[in-house]
């Protein structure tokens, strides 16, 4: 598939209010699915989100956001595609206020338009063209193992210490997975394309297939934990830092600009991981988002 870098921004435009709906709906009802003395882990929180229709509303967003952002990458490069996805953070932070009937915090505005300062500046240095590289099998293969290693190492340090914490290190073990499938998906691609091995495209294929849904499971309880400021903010930090780095280091994508390019995308990115910090800071606990308990209507006098 030829690269149209106009297509490709449109279609992942498409995606972000897809995945924006499908955070704000999933925020919301791990919010009400979960019980006030939930540890960090238990499969009565899952079964209990299996119930509530309006969280299925969420994933069947999430599926068509995944599905027209394939469809991104089909037509762009990595460095293109992933920066784009950051704009979910922004357009769900107003649905999920809606959905909620509170209003956005100072804060969250400010650490919003700090993160889109530093996008557009990634989008301006991301790279248009075609990957420059098609990778070796053992680098294809150490990508993986890589990658899943490092999810698994964070799954499991996200099981113990506050809240915000489990929510943070759970949140970046889902992007690692959500951003890891987007550049293994573009891999998949190219490898295709090259006439490639049938084996090592399936072993890519069952991995892309595994990680985003474990990228579900440890979002759901960093939303639970932190809410969407903390879950969404840090989860797509790690997203874009994953693909990114598969675009990089696998792909030969590379940043406008050369080395210079690379260093001013570094200052973006950090000028955007600011952002992302200050909404974390600034967001409602999820306490103080966790809907009241309904009481018991008072007996009629006999």
């Amino acid at each position: 598939m030829t690269s149209q870098p106009t297509v490709a921004v449109a279609l992942a435009l498409c995606s972000v209010v897809a995945y924006a709906f499908s955070a704000a709906l999933q925020r919301r009802e791990t919010a009400r699915a979960a019980e006030p003395d939930d540890a960090a882990g238990g499969w009565g929180f899952f079964r209990a989100l299996l119930r509530r229709r309006w969280w299925w509303g969420g994933v069947a967003c999430m599926v068509a956001g995944a599905i027209i952002h394939v469809g991104a990458l089909g037509f762009g490069s990595i460095t293109l595609v992933q920066p784009i996805g950051v704009t979910t953070l922004i357009l769900a932070l107003p649905l999920d206020s809606w959905l909620e009937k509170r209003r956005i915090r100072t804060g969250e505005w400010v650490g919003a338009i700090v993160l889109v300062a530093g996008l557009v500046g990634l989008l301006t240095l991301a790279a248009h063209g075609p990957p420059s590289r098609t990778p070796a099998a053992p680098v294809v293969l150490g990508a993986v193992g890589v990658v899943m290693a490092v999810a698994v190492v964070l799954a499991a340090a996200g099981a113990r210490g506050r809240p915000i914490v489990r929510a943070v290190i759970r949140a970046a073990a889902s992007g690692l997975c959500a951003g890891a499938t987007s550049g293994l998906v573009r891999l998949i691609i190219r490898l295709i394309a090259d006439g490639r091995s049938p084996a090592l495209i399936a072993v890519v294929v069952v991995a892309a297939l595994i990680l985003p849904v474990a990228s579900i499971l440890l979002v759901q309880t960093a939303f639970r934990d932190g809410g969407l400021d903390a879950g969404l903010s840090t989860q797509i930090t790690a997203d874009q830092i994953a693909a990114a780095a598969i675009g990089i280091v696998v792909l030969g994508e590379r940043y406008t600009l050369g080395a210079a390019g690379a260093v001013l995308a570094t200052v973006c990115a950090v000028v955007a991981l600011a952002g992302l910090v200050t909404l974390i800071r600034a967001g409602p606990t999820p306490e103080e988002r966790r809907p009241e308990p309904a009481t018991a209507a008072p007996a009629p006098p006999r």
